[in-house]
Order: C-alpha cells, then structure tokens, then sequence
C-alpha cells in the first residue's frame, strides 16, 4: 500500500478537526444516516457531535470508548410520518 495523502500538521486538533468536517458535510448534505466511512471517531469529537445532531435534526448513537479513545458513530435524521 501506498500513502496517498498525509497531513502536514500532526497536532491532534487538527486531526480531529478533520475527521469532523467529514461527518458535518455529510449531515449538512442531510444523508438519513450518517457514519465514518466504517470507521470509529475519538471520544473528543463526541460532544461536539452531540451538539451539532441535535442542532441538526439528528440522533447520534455512540459506543462506549475502546481501543484507546475510540467510539463506533451513527447519526440518524430524525423524521416524522404521517401514517
């Protein structure tokens, strides 16, 4: 395997920063479920998710951390029927 892409900056911050950009183009996109391509996210981004679902319309659902800091992610729109 080759490294396609490698970020210049090796802070966490940044690293974090990414990983939710990601995931709030998908939920400003309103995907009906949102997740990280099959894989967890750090428990730092977790509130931050929170809060961006719920201003959002969407329930997010998180695992408990394993691995290190790491929490399995999906996000559901939230929708109403009228059946």
């Amino acid at each position: 395997m080759n490294l396609l892409i490698s970020f210049p900056d090796q802070s966490q911050s940044f690293t974090y920063g990414v990983e939710y950009g990601r995931l709030l183009e998908k939920i400003e996109r309103g995907d009906d479920v949102v997740k990280n391509n099959g894989f967890p996210v750090r428990e730092e981004n977790v509130e931050l998710l929170k809060r961006t679902c719920e201003s959002y319309g969407y329930i997010a659902n998180f695992s408990k951390p394993y691995m290190g800091g790491w929490v399995d992610f999906i996000g559901i729109k939230k929708t109403t029927s009228k059946n």
